[in-house]
Formats: C-alpha cells, structure tokens, sequence
C-alpha cells in the first residue's frame, strides 16, 4: 500500500469515526458508557448497542459506520505482519 492510501485510509476512518461520535453523542440520547469511537466502545456498541438505541435516531448509520470502523481495524492488524521487531 502506498503513502496515499495510507493517509487517505487515515483521513477516512477519523471522519468516520467523528460521524459516529456525532450521531451517538448528540443530546446525549444514546444509553452507552461513553460516547467515545475507540475500538472497545465500538465494540461494545456492535454487541449491546441495539438492546437500548435501536429505535434511536441514525442508529442504522451509527451500526455501520461502527462495523466498517472495526473492520478496518481488524484489516491494519493483519495486514502489518510483515512488520518484525528486530531483537538486538
């Protein structure tokens, strides 16, 4: 992967994550532990979200944005194997 689809990938999963921020944490209607789009908050909102906001406004959105920011996390952590620590 080159350098501008690595800073295209990063520009693209921060504005997700601000849009999922933003859905969540607007007037604070969402019952979560945080508003927060680190990936144990996405987490938990895949798994537990849909219990108490599936009747919440944009939480299709929210799902989706959640489960492609996860996504690609899961992709980076597989895709860097080629990266070693050298022992000294």
């Amino acid at each position: 992967m080159n350098q501008l689809n690595l800073t295209d990938n990063l520009f693209t999963i921060l504005n997700q994550r601000y849009q999922f921020e933003k859905i969540v944490s607007f007037r604070k209607s969402y019952d979560l532990p945080n508003y927060n789009s680190d990936i144990d908050s996405l987490n938990y909102f895949v798994k537990n979200g849909a219990k108490n906001n599936r009747f919440r406004k944009s939480f299709e959105d929210a799902m989706g944005i959640a489960k492609n920011i996860i996504k690609s996390y899961e992709n980076e952590k597989t895709n860097i194997s080629s990266v070693h620590r050298q022992e000294k």
